[in-house]
């Protein structure tokens, strides 16, 4: 199959999951309904939410720098526009296509003076980044259930999977502090296993892991301090957002509801679906409001402020990802020309004295 049928077959897909999602997320509800709650929100909590995903962007844009020290000298302007523009293509790519973005952007993209990164040091620094983000919601979502107790299957269901999520990335987690104290030992495996394959290959091979295993650490314990405060603001912040805008709609939640709205949203997204993660993010964001709003699925009045919540929270987070992308790349500081080529030579990491598992 050629590389362009390929890429139809992915579109064609992700427009297909995000479809049936769309579908089962509405299919209780009448769209002008929706629309008439979505009109008849209070604007201020919308419009304090979207200030505060500003404050997300900067946040996780200070925190995503503190993973890249380690791999060399990075100024802010060049980080913040791969930070922006990758997080812009994540999201309008189908599929989650557009993950390695930001650190194939933030490897290329040196300007004069800046240092060039490993490309497989700043894959680490994404794949160190999901692990505690996706523990941190994990551990939320199951506190929050555990303490309101929720019933049904849908209920026993959720606690089930974040139990499960939280185990899964706990144990990634493990393995890559242990493939870091290993590292040596780790690189050598790989050169000897693939060596009767080919002998450059395991060079390559090698010398990308060594890369991204030396990715992987903070450098410092207060490196690592300011590492979970940012990551305690980062989810701080969204989570008042959807506790405001639920307001907004008339949606009266308490904070551990939010929290438990907030770890379905995130673990909905993480299935591969259309541009903006579009269906995907407003099932499950109603799917969890259903656990704890009466007449959700009785009332055709509430279950459309509850399909215009989730549907006002996907357009918020969307926008403001697509359209600070755009920012990005209109004033030049972003180049995409050759984002995917293959790099000719991969530069070394540096050792950093007094570095620190993740």
């Amino acid at each position: 199959m050629s590389k362009s049928a390929k890429l139809v077959l992915r579109v064609v897909v992700s427009l297909a999951v995000s479809g049936v999602f769309i579908y089962f997320s509405l299919r209780h509800t009448n769209i002008a309904a929706v629309g008439a709650a979505i009109g008849a929100a209070d604007p201020w909590p919308v419009f304090g939410y979207l200030l505060a995903l500003l404050g997300v962007h900067l946040v996780k844009t200070v925190r995503w720098g503190l993973l890249l020290k380690p791999l060399g000298d990075i100024s802010f302007k060049r980080l913040n526009s791969a930070s922006a523009v990758g997080l812009m293509l994540m999201v309008i790519l189908p599929l989650r296509l557009g993950e390695l973005a930001r650190p194939l952007l933030v490897a290329r993209n040196a300007g004069p003076g800046d240092q060039k990164l490993p490309r497989s040091g700043a894959l680490a620094s994404i794949l160190v980044e999901r692990i505690v983000d996706s523990i941190a919601i994990g551990v939320l979502g199951l506190v929050a259930l555990r303490t309101l107790a929720p019933t049904g299957d849908t209920a026993q269901l959720a606690q089930r999977g974040a139990v499960l999520l939280t185990a899964v990335f706990g144990a990634m987690c493990l393995a890559l502090i242990a493939a870091f104290f290993m590292r040596e030992r780790a690189v050598e495996l790989i050169r000897r296993l693939l060596k009767p394959v080919s002998f450059s290959v395991s060079n390559r091979a090698a010398r990308l892991l060594d890369g991204f295993i030396r990715g992987l650490h903070l450098g410092s314990v207060s490196r690592v301090l300011t590492f979970l405060v940012l990551t305690v603001i980062y989810w701080s912040l969204h989570l008042w957002g959807f506790w405001a805008v639920a307001g907004a709609f008339g949606l009266h939640i308490t904070g551990l509801m939010a929290c438990t709205v907030l770890a379905f949203q995130v673990v909905g997204i993480m299935i591969p679906a259309g541009p903006g993660m579009v269906g995907t993010s407003q099932f499950f964001t109603q799917l969890a409001l259903g656990l704890f709003i009466p007449g959700a699925a009785t009332s055709p009045e509430v279950a459309a402020r509850i399909a215009g919540y989730g549907n006002m929270l996907w357009m918020l987070q969307f926008g403001q990802q697509v359209l600070t992308g755009l920012l990005f790349l209109a004033v030049g500081q972003v180049s995409l020309a050759n984002l995917f080529e293959p790099w000719q030579k991969e530069p070394d990491a540096p050792d950093e004295a007094g570095a620190t598992a993740p």
